[in-house]
């Protein structure tokens, strides 16, 4: 996509664009001055004369959707959505908090080699911002964990950025998956079926800290089976080892069933072992089944036979 807006230009006689963040597979982000409170913003635009696919206009608007019911310190806040028309064109905008900071691909970029009690508390706070997404009703899988899209200041604080590919268990279960989104390399198996579950997000989380030990993309390093082969690319102790071996297992059923189960793990806690997509469970003269989920009371209620 080619660049739309050029710095200094105003969008929605509000917003002064100061420059260009970056670019993915949903619209260009640009930086910007947010005029009425003359704070930095990033301001994602999607063209619908450059648009050549309508996918994309949908997975626009579901980002702002989500974003918009999205409260967590991890995530940049939400300000607005709106849409520009001209004689020649018709663009879309999502404004947001600007994250402070660089995104961990820069930083390795510019050679920056974390150890593993650095990359163990990136862990820590991603595996806290996803176990809030998974904590919504519907929960929300962000499907496109990667370096580029986790933002960290010099404090160590972590963002996550980037909702474009974000989906809901609710939208997956009722029409099932058929889109591929996400990027190779750090994509679980399952998303080039067009599947995501909770732990796709884990599997992400997996390949981006095997990118931040090893220095190297994921699609690089030795696989068998699937499974990607880096013991011997690391020095870390065999605890986190065994642990980064299980969050990036090819197969659904063998890791983390979610990031709350995969953090209990990390912190040396025992994980729950509940799977939540085998959560109802029944006896046979029973249709009713309660789950009690703290946040939640399931009630599922099976057709007679």
């Amino acid at each position: 996509m080619e660049t739309l807006e050029q710095s200094e230009k105003i969008i929605a006689e509000r917003y002064r664009i100061i420059g260009k963040l970056g670019q993915g597979g949903v619209g260009i982000t640009y930086a910007a001055v947010d005029l009425n409170s003359n704070q930095k913003v990033a301001l994602k635009a999607l063209s619908l004369r450059l648009t050549t696919e309508w996918k994309k206009i949908e997975l626009f608007e579901r980002e702002a959707k989500t974003l918009s019911g999205l409260n967590h310190p991890g995530i940049p806040r939400y300000i607005d959505y709106f849409q520009v028309d001209t004689s020649q064109d018709r663009c879309f905008y999502i404004a947001q908090q600007l994250a402070p900071g660089k995104s961990l691909a820069q930083l390795i970029e510019n050679g920056w080699k974390p150890n593993e009690s650095q990359v163990r508390h990136i862990a820590y706070q991603l595996l806290e911002i996803l176990a809030y997404l998974q904590s919504l009703l519907p929960a929300a899988i962000h499907r496109d964990i990667k370096p580029q899209n986790i933002i960290i200041q010099k404090n160590g604080r972590v963002f996550l950025v980037d909702f474009g590919a974000v989906q809901n268990t609710y939208h997956h279960t009722i029409t099932g998956g058929s889109t591929v989104v996400g990027t190779y390399g750090y994509m679980a198996p399952e998303q080039f079926r067009g599947k995501a579950v909770l732990s796709t997000d884990l599997y992400g989380l997996g390949t981006t800290l095997l990118f931040l030990l090893t220095q190297k993309f994921p699609s690089d390093l030795p696989r068998h089976k699937l499974k990607v082969k880096f013991r011997n690319s690391v020095s870390i102790s065999t605890e986190f080892a065994d642990w980064l071996e299980k969050i990036i297992e090819p197969a659904i059923e063998d890791r983390f069933h979610s990031a709350k189960d995969a953090l209990s793990a990390l912190r040396g806690e025992q994980p729950s072992g509940i799977n939540p997509d085998k959560m109802f469970k029944r006896s046979p003269q029973s249709r009713i089944t309660l789950i009690d989920a703290k946040r939640w009371l399931f009630i599922n209620i099976y057709p007679a036979r």
